[in-house]
């Protein structure tokens, strides 16, 4: 498998000359194998990554997993240029919202109504399917590709691909699971009972996601933030570095790829924490990178 970082920051495309090295446009990941082509999220560097397949490709066929709707991960589609070509075809697959429950298709069609872009999703030449996808097995077979769900305020899934012996994680938008009470969150004084059988949930929350991610060789994971920077995010739906350090050593993952950068982190912020964990990457036996635009790991 051929993976391929395309946008690697998160909230917001950020262009600029502090930014150049690393890259300014939201999520894209692409990975190849065969005649077999998908995409996860269609952040700004979908834009780029739509060029590459037209370049190489004639038709362009790909399967489009988004993590969630949030607008960094949805908002370069309309700019994907080989969706408007006839004889292309594309598969989108991504889950229904908890609120409102919109449908994938239903949430890409709202970014192209003509008071936020000129051309309609259903004006597209290319042959477009929507699929809904859930917890569980979305394709059985070559590859199998599994979805579980994980902690972002909107309805969010990673998505795992294994083919031919091995496994990629593309992990969406997360923030380990927390029990809200336990942390006086909403104000209340609540039975240690209660608080307990809660803490016991979000343990099994948490380990669901480590089991899914298990012997990975290669994870592309949320880490927006540092610990420092975390504490005044709780609840945003991102993770930090330190954390996912942990989270590496317990999946037993061969390399983990940071990516999901705050949008005020500039280059050499981004080469100094790189250059900061991965001696402890070494030791802990996996390899580490920030993701930076273009990036490529063959597994």
């Amino acid at each position: 498998m051929k993976v391929t970082w395309w946008g690697v920051r998160g909230s917001v495309p950020v262009p600029g000359k502090d930014t150049v090295a690393f890259g300014g446009n939201t999520a894209c990941v692409s990975v190849e194998f065969g005649e077999r082509i998908v995409i996860f999220d269609a952040g700004t560097g979908i834009r780029a990554c739509g060029n590459y397949l037209l370049a190489k490709h004639k038709p362009v066929e790909a399967t489009i997993f988004i993590s969630h709707t949030h607008w960094d991960h949805i908002q370069g589609f309309p700019f994907f240029v080989p969706a408007y070509i006839p004889g292309n075809r594309f598969v989108i697959g991504g889950p229904v919202s908890d609120v409102g429950g919109k449908t994938i298709r239903q949430a890409m069609e709202l970014q192209t109504r003509y008071e936020h872009f000129p051309v309609r999703i259903e004006q597209l030449g290319a042959r477009i399917e929507y699929v809904d996808c859930t917890e569980g097995i979305i394709e059985e077979e070559r590859p199998t590709i599994t979805a579980c769900r994980v902690n972002h305020p909107a309805t969010c899934l990673a998505y795992r691909i294994e083919h031919e012996g091995k496994v990629f994680v593309y992990g969406g938008d997360h923030e380990p699971y927390r029990n809200v009470y336990r942390d006086g969150d909403n104000g209340e004084e609540i039975d240690e009972e209660f608080l307990t059988e809660l803490d016991a949930n979000v343990e099994e929350q948490n380990r669901k996601i480590v089991d899914f991610c298990s012997g990975a060789d290669l994870i592309s994971w949320d880490a927006q933030y540092t610990k420092d920077e975390y504490r005044n995010k709780i609840g945003w739906g991102h993770g930090w570095y330190e954390y996912n350090m942990e989270f590496a050593q317990k999946t037993c993952a061969g390399h983990i790829v940071f990516t999901h950068h705050d949008p005020a982190r500039t280059d050499a912020q981004l080469n100094e924490y790189e250059k900061r964990l991965r001696p402890s990457a070494d030791i802990n036996g996996f390899n580490l990178d920030f993701a930076r635009e273009g990036l490529v790991v063959e597994i």
